[in-house]
Formats: C-alpha cells, sequence, structure tokens
C-alpha cells in the first residue's frame, strides 16, 4: 500500500512539476523551429513573439530559472538578428538584449550560453557606438573577461582579430593570440561554421589567400545543422562573399586547386540563384 502511495505521490508530482514548466515547454518547442516559415534570412515575427513571452513566464517559476532565462536572453540574440524590425528602433533594441544579457550574465556567470550572448552583445554594443569611446569605457576589455572566463574561444579569438591596438589605452589585441583562439574554437566546434568563417577572414587579413580559401571550401562543405538553419545560412553566405572577394581581387595569387574549389563555389552559387529564379 505505501508503495503504491509512492509511486502515486510521484505520479502527482510529475505532473505538477510539468505544469509549472508549460511555458518552458512551450518556448523551447519555439525555439527549436524557429526556422519555419522564415522569409529568406528572416525569422516568423509570430513566432519570436511566442518564443520571448513564454520564456519570459517560465522565468517567474524559480524551479527553471536558469534555463528560461538562458532560453529568454538567446531568443532576444536571435530575435535582433533574424526578426525585422524598424531600423529605426535598432538601437532600442539593442539596449534591450544588452539589458537583458547584462542581467542574466549577472544572475548566473557560470552559464557559458548566457556568457556568449552577453560578450557577443557587449561587442555589438561597442561597435554600434563610437569605438575609441567604448574602449575607453571598458567593453572591449569586459568582452575579452567574459569570454575568457567562459572559455569561449570563437568571441576571444575575434576580439584579438578585430580590435585596434592603441597603445596606453588598448593594448592587449594581439594577431598571434587570435590566430591561437580561432584555432582552438574549430578544434572545439567543427560544426559551427562560424568559426571556419572566422579563421577564413583572419587569413585573408595575412594575405593567406590559399589557406583563406581552404577555411572557406571546410565551412561550405560543413552543411547546414538542423538546429542551426538560419545562423549556418548566413554564416554561409559570409563564406561565399568573402571567396567573392579573393577571387575578384586576388585569384592571380591562388593555386590550381584552390583554383577549381573556386569554380566549384561559382557554379553552386550559379545553381541556388537559378533555382530560386524558379519559385
Amino acid at each position: 500500500m505505501r508503495i503504491t502511495q509512492n509511486i502515486v505521490f510521484a505520479l502527482l508530482l510529475a505532473i505538477s512539476f510539468a505544469s509549472a514548466n508549460e511555458y518552458l515547454h512551450i518556448a523551447d518547442s519555439c525555439y527549436a523551429a524557429r526556422a519555419l516559415r522564415a522569409n529568406g534570412d528572416k525569422a516568423d515575427a509570430k513566432n519570436a513573439k511566442i518564443m520571448k513571452e513564454s520564456y519570459k513566464k517560465a522565468m517567474e517559476d524559480s524551479t527553471v530559472l536558469e534555463a528560461a532565462t538562458e532560453g529568454y536572453v538567446k531568443t532576444l540574440y536571435f530575435c535582433f538578428r533574424f526578426v525585422q524590425f524598424d531600423e529605426k528602433k535598432r538601437q532600442l533594441h539593442l539596449d534591450t538584449l544588452m539589458d537583458a544579457s547584462k542581467s542574466a550574465y549577472e544572475k548566473f556567470p557560470k552559464n557559458k550560453e548566457i556568457a556568449h550572448v552577453y560578450a557577443s552583445t557587449l561587442s555589438m554594443w561597442g561597435s554600434e557606438r563610437n569605438v575609441f569611446s567604448s574602449i575607453k569605457e571598458g567593453i572591449a576589455g569586459k568582452v575579452r573577461d567574459v569570454a575568457t572566463a567562459a572559455e569561449d574561444w570563437q568571441i576571444l579569438g575575434r576580439a584579438h582579430f578585430v580590435l585596434p591596438y592603441v597603445p596606453l589605452i588598448l593594448s592587449w589585441p594581439d594577431e598571434k593570440l587570435a590566430d591561437k583562439y580561432l584555432t582552438m574554437a574549430l578544434e572545439k566546434n567543427r560544426k559551427d561554421i562560424y568559426n571556419y568563417y572566422f579563421l577564413a577572414d583572419l587569413r585573408y587579413d595575412q594575405s593567406r589567400y590559399d589557406d583563406a580559401v581552404e577555411f572557406i571550401v571546410q565551412g561550405l562543405d560543413a552543411g547546414v545543422r538542423p538546429g542551426y538553419i538560419l545562423e549556418d545560412k548566413r554564416a554561409r553566405w559570409h563564406l561565399k562573399e568573402l571567396w567573392k572577394k579573393i577571387d575578384y581581387k586576388h585569384r592571380d595569387k591562388l593555386s590550381p586547386k584552390h583554383l577549381e574549389d573556386g569554380e566549384n563555389i561559382r557554379k553552386a552559387i550559379e545553381a541556388l540563384r537559378a533555382k530560386n529564379k524558379k519559385k
């Protein structure tokens, strides 16, 4: 009898738990389907609204606060990048993302997903304003510190690459460290196409055009992950745009192998363009 009572109690507890987390389940389902009904690389605004509202509701439940907070800031970051909005309100959207990700990071500093969004947002927020003002305010250093603590080699490597070296003000950006951390990022996650793009972009800046094309080819060969359709499609677009720049400006510096790779990329681009025209 006691065993039966325990089983019934466990079932009731499970049902109660599921009910309490209903908003989290809804939000997670919408997030997993965030590429559905997309128009080009712009996500469906209605689905995005459901995600945001459901995660905010889920955040009222302390038992799932961290998971819901993570989902909420990831959703805001996704919406800023992939949901159409009035460009006049761009700064407002970015400020909202900044405030939310900062608050989330302060609550859950060991959550690497939240740290990634916060570091990425800091970087965007700083670049949208006057760069040197942002540097003086310590934004660049904060990006470095958050990325280092989270072992986010992609963000850290990119920061070392894109940030300017400014004597006495910003003396830590180092191209060699950019190379080191971006290589570590790729070794850590070969499925993330941006890791290929960032290394290809670095090689381009180093005038190592064959190496850049090699990373472009590898990134395009990686395909599109089912759970990151819009993100990977945009990363592939960046890879193709970088190849176009190399092909236009530095074609004469490429090896026969990478000239051939380039022709294959060109054919793939033309085939995709022809396919889209038929739609």
